[in-house]
């Protein structure tokens, strides 16, 4: 017998870390990828942000310094500038950071605080665009609202352009034909607070997602199809079909119990992601992205093989990671 591989955990930095880590500020004083590119050349700047509360909340970065990121890797952000009342938490593609300071009168002005930074390793190239982006903040950039609502920093010869996620998001929805066919599962995952998660993978779940012009089902549980439209806004909007319980009843292949805490999604939270009607979204190469505001699902049409292994260890062979059907 081929052995059967194990889903992998997966885990992620949460940027509550980084509000954590920056103080509050106080105001009395001196003031690479596979996806389409999303952004052109930016619109004519429009007015100053004259308060930190008018962009409080999550921003998309569209560019940095003429650099244009991937907007997700599988179900997560990975470039962002999110704003709060004590400053602003970073990332872009690689490590996590912040910096402690308000917006007044135009411009972005840094305080001084304990600074927080992961330390993963991503390689020369990204190492430094890190170092460049978290600096950036201590020069106190200009910040200006674009007639379209973007937001657009300047400080030092160098410029950071933001969206809302909402928005940007529907610069890479997949068109109709794009999402008929067969898809592998790769993982869910619960969003957390700030920009937490926690994820299962599913690469040793048998079966496959469906999707047709008009249906979706999980080709193991045939007694939950149902049909959709597809809306302008990307959404798979339910429209027909039965109900789903609780718990996985009659679907087998997704009632592995859950494990670890009760921050971690479980298998069967892929017919729950399925039926509330998910946004959907190209996640990278030949990956999708199903989600709601609690759970995301990845799904692939990328082929996946392993090398499986024998039980007296005498003969290998490459297998499907799950078996169509």
């Amino acid at each position: 017998m081929l052995e059967r591989p194990i889903a992998a955990l997966l885990a992620c930095c949460s940027t509550a870390l980084v509000f954590a880590c920056i103080p509050a500020v106080q105001k009395g004083e001196a003031e690479e990828g596979d996806l389409p590119d999303a952004e052109g050349s930016a619109a004519p700047a429009t007015a100053p942000v004259t308060d930190s509360r008018q962009i409080e909340g999550k921003w998309d970065i569209v560019r940095f310094d003429g650099y244009q990121p991937a907007r997700l890797n599988g179900p997560t952000r990975v470039a962002f500038a999110d704003f709060t009342d004590r400053g602003v938490a970073l990332r872009i593609e690689c490590n996590y950071s912040g910096a402690a300071g308000f917006v007044v009168d135009g411009r972005f002005r840094p305080e001084p605080g304990a600074a927080f930074q992961t330390e993963m390793g991503c390689g020369a190239v990204r190492e430094a665009r890190d170092t460049a982006l978290f600096s950036f903040f201590g020069k106190s950039p200009s910040v200006e609202r674009l007639a379209d609502g973007k937001i657009l920093l300047r400080a030092d010869g160098k410029e950071l352009l933001l969206q809302r996620p909402d928005e940007r998001r529907l610069d890479f929805l997949p068109r109709p034909e794009e999402l008929a066919g067969e898809w592998r599962l790769i993982g869910v995952t619960r969003y957390m607070e700030g920009n937490g998660h926690a994820g299962i993978g599913l690469t040793d779940v048998p079966g496959r997602v469906i999707l047709t012009d008009t249906t979706a089902s999980y080709t193991r549980c045939p007694q939950y199809d149902f049909g959709y439209r597809y809306t302008e806004e990307g959404r798979l909007l339910k429209t027909s079909g039965p109900a789903i319980p609780a718990s996985p009843a009659s679907c087998a292949e997704l009632s592995e119990p859950q494990r670890g805490s009760g921050d971690m999604p479980t298998q069967w939270d892929v017919m729950s992601v399925l039926h509330a009607s998910p946004l959907i979204e190209w996640a990278g190469k030949e990956e999708i992205l199903l989600s709601t505001d609690r759970i995301g699902l990845v799904l692939s049409r990328a082929p996946c093989r392993r090398i499986g292994q024998s039980d007296d260890h005498s003969e290998t062979k490459e297998v499907d990671c799950a078996s169509p059907r």
